[in-house]
């Protein structure tokens, strides 16, 4: 589960519903583009709501590669995806992303990257399916074991994006280039959900109105034991490389955490590189083992997370 860090004070106000998928991080605006059914609102961290006015009739959001959003008139199908204004959210008529098709089937909160040219559409309970942008060509789907039906896609960084759902809180990193399914995580059940791109921040509003902020690093859960690895040392020595794997409450990799390791016995046998070393995007953290050869290794090595 994601480390919530920050609760909003203040409340904010929907009381006409918030559309599906209808919460997008605008970084022209470092802030939030909110659609409710009955107005649109630019909403901070701390939970200030500032009017933008009223929706446009029959459209809905979804997002858009680099912290933007996009439109689709819901009214319509097969349907034209518009590009929105920087500045003040509203559709531009003219920006038409996928000039030579129509997107057949589509859901509020829909992601489109226009630079890689891809859409990508939750179709159904943990598959989200991509299509090239300039033909509707599927060129490739990310099936996501015991996941739900995203209620939106947000963008985190060129080629992968975080899935939201509100019911659960689950969230999913995507690799939709390669694509595959990179890591799961949750937070609290929410309303709407959103990335900041710029501060490498999950954002939700609860149904309760507050904003909260999760960092994108798991809580730890989960240390395994030690293990020795076939890829032997790179120093010439009687020794083998350990490694050890750090993960949340649903088996996603716990980067940048620091472990302690330490050699047990009296006296200890053999060796180690290091007291400490720090994980990887994997979630792994490696030492090194020098001793006799016939010590398992595992039982006389102890490792724990530094807090």
């Amino acid at each position: 589960m994601f480390e919530q860090i920050y609760t909003s004070t203040k409340a904010v106000r929907f009381e006409s519903g918030i559309q599906p998928g209808g919460l997008c991080y605008l970084a022209s605006w470092d802030a939030f583009f909110l659609l409710n059914f009955n107005k649109v609102d630019k909403v901070f961290r701390d939970g200030t709501q500032i009017s933008m006015g009223n929706p446009i009739s029959g459209w809905a959001m979804g997002n858009r590669q680099g912290g933007r959003h996009c439109w689709f008139p819901y009214s319509i199908s097969p349907i034209d995806c518009y590009g929105a204004d920087e500045i003040t959210g509203q559709y531009n008529p003219l920006g038409i992303l996928n000039p030579n098709w129509k997107i057949p089937a589509w859901r509020a909160g829909d992601y489109v990257d226009d630079v890689a040219g891809v859409f990508l559409h939750s179709v159904s309970a943990g598959l989200i399916k991509i299509f090239r942008l300039a033909d509707g060509y599927e060129v490739g789907q990310v099936l996501i074991p015991s996941g739900p039906l995203y209620d939106s896609i947000a963008y985190v960084s060129p080629g992968q994006a975080f899935a939201f759902d509100k019911e659960s809180g689950k969230v999913a990193l995507i690799d939709y280039l390669t694509p595959t399914l990179l890591w799961q995580s949750k937070v609290a059940p929410f309303a709407a959900a959103a990335f900041d791109c710029r501060h490498h921040l999950v954002v939700t509003l609860g149904t309760d109105g507050k904003i909260r902020i999760y960092l994108c690093t798991p809580v730890p859960a989960s240390l395994s034991a030690p293990a020795f690895s076939p890829v032997g040392n790179p120093y010439r020595l009687a020794g083998k490389k350990v490694i050890t794997t750090l993960t949340g409450d649903m088996g996603e990799p716990c980067q940048d955490y620091w472990i302690h390791w330490e050699l047990l016995g009296t006296p200890p046998r053999g060796s180690l590189l290091k007291d400490k070393s720090k994980t990887d995007a994997q979630g792994q953290a490696e030492n090194f083992y020098f001793g006799p050869v016939d010590t398992g290794g595992e039982e006389t090595i102890k490792v724990r997370v530094i807090v």
